[in-house]
């Protein structure tokens, strides 16, 4: 049985080769040989078993080297079949053509870091995607060395993600030690830019078969949003303040004044750092009253730009594109209105920065716009805040659609403030806080609009009436109404049939007729 099938496999595997060595031909030059008799190739010969003289078997000879096919003479057919694969192996070795499996994965990563590289003249922020997409690149290079295509498993990449996971976070500098370890969704991402240059490589290069990577699910999201105390207590931070999680209260020390007498004062930060997270004040203020996202922020200026959006501080609008950016690519940034409140408090910010000839709204200290969220400069501020790591840079913007949700506000506008669906306004944000469901609460126990008569609860069952039971041998009494209407009948009956017997007919009536 097994030997039918291996022949049934060689057979429809022949024509399939003999094409892939027609094709293989045509499409790559033969290579140049050296001077004298071309050299016999591959060929099929016949040697007898050491151990069996009886026994022949078919060997493909190239040079010096034989190798066993295990098939008799009487099988040639299938030798040959065997022989075509031998030579178009061999050929694909001399011409540096491997198969779809044995593809390096180094190959993929470097192919694709080619056909991503952004032009000269693009915008500061492409350079910056290009180089945080080369950072993870790297680091798919490290882990996967010389691996190749075949090896790029289910097994492999979950690996990769404790690997990962055990590192830090690519995004701070080499040695630095404040960097934190990296998190299972910077590993997922990691293995979706696998995907991407594993797919590229394979559709550029018309690959008959390449790897599926595993890329695991994404997590249920994060349902974190800020208290208006936790908001407080960041704003303070920012301006030096440390929060003490043991008293629940901002550090205090007894020193020395100038002046020689003891005060307790509040534990500040140095004067430099302070300057340095200054740049915070506007990120959380624009995060938490206008929802807009870290990317879109950073790329905010005072005046409209092709690239970038900007803040209409009379108009009292906020536009999160640049009018030369194409709206269906990326994520939302629709135009919202701003508040009274907020957009005076921009409007210092604006003269500020004319002042000092600067463009962007969050700027570092020297003027120069930030490429990417300072997250050095948030962690600081969120441990003096005594606020855990869950809090990130995305949760202004979560924070924004919950306390809209929790001041009633209608869903349409709320949404359409945010630059986001109301489906997902309703099914992310709505769930996050039992704030603000009093009405709701209350119409649903007061009942309000359903009928008094209408009473939803299970009715008491009636208790079955005491019926005296006859006494035994005597038969059952009917009820006198019943009596009574039987004798009625009776008697009704009986007459009827006298009349009929004697020809009684009642007065007026005589010969069927009315007299």
């Amino acid at each position: 049985m097994r030997e039918t099938m291996q022949a049934g496999a060689l057979a429809r595997a022949a024509e399939e080769i003999r094409a892939a060595l027609m094709t293989t031909a045509a499409a790559i030059p033969e290579m140049d040989r050296r001077r004298g008799p071309a050299p016999k190739g591959p060929h099929l010969v016949e040697r007898r078993s050491r151990t069996d003289p009886d026994k022949v078997t078919l060997y493909i000879r190239d040079g010096r080297d034989e190798t066993s096919t295990r098939l008799p003479p009487e099988r040639r057919a299938e030798a040959e079949t065997l022989l075509d694969l031998y030579r178009l192996q061999k050929g694909a070795r001399e011409r540096g053509i491997i198969g779809p499996r044995m593809v390096p994965v180094a190959a993929a990563l470097a192919h694709l870091l080619d056909a991503a590289r952004p032009p000269r003249g693009a915008p500061d922020t492409e350079h910056a995607k290009y180089a945080a997409m080369a950072t993870r690149l790297a680091t798919l290079s490290r882990y996967f060395d010389n691996a190749v295509f075949k090896d790029v498993t289910t097994a492999r990449c979950k690996k990769f993600i404790e690997w990962r996971t055990e590192q830090p976070d690519a995004r701070y500098r080499p040695g630095s030690p404040d960097a934190p370890l990296a998190t299972e969704a910077s590993a997922r991402e990691d293995l979706f830019e696998l995907k991407k240059a594993i797919n590229l490589y394979a559709d550029e290069n018309a690959l008959a078969w390449h790897p599926e990577v595993y890329v695991p699910k994404s997590g249920p999201g994060r349902t974190r949003w800020l208290r208006r105390t936790e908001v407080a207590r960041i704003l303070w931070a920012i301006r030096g303040r440390v929060w003490d999680v043991a008293t629940q209260d901002w550090k205090r020390e007894t020193v020395v004044d100038d002046t020689g007498k003891v005060v307790t004062r509040h534990v500040m930060r140095d004067p430099e750092m302070i300057a340095n997270r200054k740049v915070l004040r506007r990120l959380v203020t624009l995060g938490l009253y206008t929802g807009t996202r870290g990317g879109a922020m950073r790329d905010l200026r005072w005046e409209c730009s092709a690239d970038g959006g900007c803040i209409d501080v009379d108009g009292r609008y906020i536009h999160r594109r640049g009018f030369g950016l194409d709206p269906s690519k990326g994520k939302p940034r629709a135009s919202s209105r701003i508040s009274r409140k907020l957009a005076s408090t921009v409007a210092r910010w604006r003269q500020a920065d004319q002042a000092a000839g600067i463009d962007y709204i969050i700027h570092q200290p020297n003027g120069e716009r930030y490429l990417s969220t300072p997250m050095w400069l948030w962690n600081s501020v969120m441990a003096d805040a005594g606020i855990g790591s869950d809090v990130v840079r995305h949760t202004l913007r979560h924070t924004a659609a919950t306390w809209l949700r929790i001041a009633r506000v209608d869903v349409r506008a709320a949404a359409d403030l945010l630059g986001m669906s109301i489906q997902t306004m309703v099914r992310i944000y709505g769930q996050w806080t039992l704030e603000g469901q009093d009405d709701a609460a209350d119409a649903l126990a007061n009942g309000a609009g359903v009928k008094a008569a209408t009473f939803f609860g299970v009715p008491r069952p009636a208790p079955a009436p005491d019926v005296l039971a006859p006494p035994v041998g005597d038969p059952p009494r009917a009820h006198p109404v019943v009596a009574q209407r039987r004798k009625r009948d009776h008697v009704r009956a009986n007459g009827a049939s006298l009349r009929a017997r004697v020809g009684y007919e009642p007065a007026g009536i005589r010969g069927g007729k009315p007299a």
